[in-house]
């Protein structure tokens, strides 16, 4: 996983180009109106909204509690596809280097094809649009959480634009090894260096998102990449070299992805492996 930095223009101007851009229809030439005339409550919720983001409170906030002909009204102005939103996308996902993110930054396994609403969309239309509110995603992490995101008063999510993750490591991996075959298992666990709370959250947020399971079924293209790389230094470098380039690369891959990238927690583990090293040993 990996941070992301959050919208800091104006939300409600946000909120009002998108509906700007929608098409006016024959069928509904109302439409627009209806939400102008929400403006006051909407800005209101968007107002109470960035204060408990500055705060990283947004347990806190409750629903305006619009009508359904309102919340029905508020919905259809999302869109994927609309340019506002895609604009928005990549606004957030474009580094300082100009070179965009499209790796989903929950999982770091699928593509961003989605944005998920912290927030949800059903429990608060008026936040359907508000750039704080909506976070890169790819769909199968956004289908898990749903419209879940807190239970007994507590967020089960992380918010990647406010929850600092720790530098420290809490991902792990364990290998066993038959012959060919190389199985996982991925675990979480806190060496005592991470504050409880974030912990907990950092513990829900994997388990929902059945994420250290999908880690395990998509180890094939890293464990392949990283053969190819080692079997093309062999008789080349001695290999304790080899791991060594090998941990060196990883570690600069988890300042760049994320101190917890499972990519990397899994390469690292690979190099530091006796038995799985010592079958190159005879490779000429």
């Amino acid at each position: 996983m990996r941070n992301l930095q959050h919208y800091t223009d104006d939300a409600f101007e946000f909120h009002k180009e998108v509906l700007k851009s929608k098409n006016t229809t024959k069928e509904d030439p109302s439409y627009k109106e209806r939400i102008e005339n929400m403006d006051d409550a909407i800005e209101g919720q968007f107002s109470a909204y960035n204060d408990n983001f500055v705060r990283n409170t947004l347990e806190n906030i409750d629903s305006y509690g619009h009508t359904d002909d309102e919340k029905n009204d508020l919905l259809k102005l999302y869109s994927y596809k609309n340019s506002v939103i895609k604009n928005l996308k990549v606004k957030i996902t474009t580094t300082a280097a100009n070179r965009i993110i499209n790796t989903c930054p929950n999982c770091t396994i699928s593509e961003i094809n989605s944005f998920d609403h912290y927030l949800p969309k059903d429990e608060f239309p008026e936040f359907v649009v508000n750039p704080q509110n909506l976070f890169p995603s790819c769909t199968i992490c956004n289908g898990y959480k749903n419209y879940i995101w807190i239970e007994g008063g507590k967020r089960v999510f992380l918010n990647l634009y406010l929850d600092s993750l720790p530098a420290e490591q809490y991902l792990f991996v364990n290998l066993a090894i038959t012959g060919d075959v190389i199985t996982t298992t991925f675990y979480l666990q806190n060496n005592g260096d991470i504050n409880n709370d974030i912990f907990e959250i950092i513990e829900t947020h994997y388990n929902k998102l059945h994420l250290l399971e999908r880690f395990s079924a998509n180890i094939n293209e890293v464990i392949t990449s990283l053969e190819n790389t080692i079997i093309s230094f062999v008789g080349k470098l001695p290999l304790d070299e080899i791991k060594d380039s090998i941990i060196e690369k990883s570690n600069r891959d988890r300042i760049a992805f994320g101190h917890n990238y499972w990519k990397s927690i899994l390469e690292i583990e690979l190099a530091n492996c006796v038995e799985y090293m010592n079958r190159f040993v005879t490779i000429d």
